[in-house]
């Protein structure tokens, strides 16, 4: 029974980091992000993309984070785009494994 309990318990402890280390957030750098409606506009264009979770943001840092699967991928032309279709210029974006609180 020992064995039993053991061994459910690290199958549960495996498949659950891989649920929590499933997705991926892109912190995207952009200019002309100064309020809170700018970002609302940006946010609802990222969210449209298919497997974007959470979009959130760092206002005085003109940064948007975009939380998504691990099997979505955001490119620079893509982002280029959706920003200058709102009026804002996109500059860059860095990935990171685990998405933050947004």
């Amino acid at each position: 029974m020992k064995k039993y309990l053991l061994l459910t318990t690290a199958i549960s402890l495996l498949f659950g980091g891989d649920a929590i280390a499933s997705d991926m957030q892109y912190n995207i750098r952009v200019d002309g992000i100064t309020c809170p409606v700018c970002v609302a506009a940006s946010a609802k264009s990222l969210k449209k993309i298919k497997g974007v979770k959470e979009v959130g943001s760092d206002i005085e840092k003109g940064i948007i984070k975009v939380c998504t699967d691990k099997e979505t991928v955001l490119t620079d032309e893509q982002l280029t785009e959706l920003f200058i279709e709102k009026g804002f210029t996109y500059r860059s974006m860095e990935k990171q494994e685990q998405c933050d609180k947004l």
